[in-house]
């Protein structure tokens, strides 16, 4: 929808949405005087609240570009319209507000509204703060250009490289070589980034990524389900299994890794397990046949991703003669996974990632 089209939608359903805000009036633009507001900085819409028994404007602006960065100069423009806030409270208006987004908002100071349901608002003895609700607008091509498997080797890269090396452009044809994409591929992921408000600004023109918000935006636009999985039964006992995984993909030079929880048992132990997970990328047939192995609708004791792109052996290492995907891929893998997941996640994250 165009920002117009945003605008008289929330105008028509803010109530219904919002039930908090029922008796609000929109203030006809028209009607104000011409020092109302500085030339060519009038607020998209300005919404009247008693609070209080005293009137308050809440000052929006609608916008659709819904990115971190144009959240962030919108906000600040907001603000600049809104005179810090004396002239009225400001509050950006959105098809849906990310987590990221709700962060920046709240860190440079202004309120939001969004027509998926989530709202943010805090001003003298008013607050109403509803978040959770599921994005109503979510377009096919978002965020496809960040998480589609090419893209994800180049975020792999640099989630995995070392904090303090800065990213220059004379650098992104390493990039390309080094994670197996093209040079344009590296250029449109860089854009996003920026789009994202993920880049960090350092000395003489050079870049960073951050981290910390980088990995939370990924985890919740990750998709495990391009994995195609395998369940499996063993006679042997879960390290057997694994040695002998292990052992007939170094024999045969085929890519494996093991990941959720037996890789993060490798990397930072936290809770015991019973099924064997890794990617692998050899003839599964072979593999059943050499490991004596059947495939089962339960009871499963090992579990085969077949992966959906080669990147998830970026970086994988070898702990005890087994190799293990690297924290990034086992941390992304356990995020949403059923049991205790999460919990293995974010202890990964805490002794191993580190941001």
């Amino acid at each position: 929808m165009t920002e117009k089209e945003l605008e008289q939608k929330f105008k028509a359903t803010f109530r219904e949405l919002f039930p908090k805000l029922k008796d609000a009036t929109a203030v006809p633009l028209a009607s104000l005087s011409k020092d109302s507001f500085e030339v060519g900085k009038m607020p998209d819409i300005i919404l009247c609240l008693k609070v209080g028994g005293k009137p308050k404007n809440l000052l929006c602006e609608v916008i659709s570009q819904r990115y971190p960065k144009q959240l962030r100069e919108k906000g600040l423009q907001l603000l600049e319209i809104s005179q810090g806030g004396r002239k009225g409270y400001p509050v950006i208006i959105a098809p849906y507000i990310s987590e990221l987004g709700r962060e920046i908002c709240k860190k440079i100071g202004v309120g939001f509204l969004d027509l998926s349901g989530n709202a943010y608002l805090d001003f003298d003895s008013f607050y109403m703060e509803i978040e959770g609700k599921p994005n109503r607008f979510k377009y096919p091509s978002e965020p496809t250009g960040l998480f589609n498997p090419k893209a994800e080797r180049i975020l792999k890269f640099y989630l995995l490289k070392d904090s303090e090396k800065t990213v220059s452009r004379n650098s992104y044809r390493n990039i390309a070589k080094e994670v197996g994409v093209s040079l344009g591929q590296v250029s449109k992921v860089n854009k996003k980034l920026d789009a994202f408000g993920l880049w960090l600004e350092q000395p003489e023109g050079l870049k960073i990524i951050d981290k910390t918000k980088l990995l939370d935006l990924w985890r919740e636009n990750y998709r495990s389900e391009r994995n195609k999985v395998l369940n499996l039964y063993s006679i042997m006992q879960i390290s057997q299994i694994e040695k002998q995984l292990a052992e007939f993909c170094k024999t045969k030079k085929i890519p494996y890794a093991l990941t959720l929880f037996s890789g993060a048992n490798h990397l930072a132990p936290f809770t015991r397990y019973n099924v064997t997970t890794s990617y692998f990328s050899g003839d599964v047939g072979e593999l059943k046949r050499a490991l004596e192995l059947k495939e089962v609708p339960s009871g499963a004791n090992l579990q085969i991703l077949v992966p959906y792109d080669e990147g998830v052996y970026y970086k994988a290492q070898e702990f005890d003669s087994v190799r293990v995907a690297n924290p990034i891929q086992i941390y992304l893998d356990l995020y949403n996974y059923a049991g205790r997941g999460r919990e293995q996640a974010e202890f990964l994250r805490e002794k191993i990632i580190k941001f």
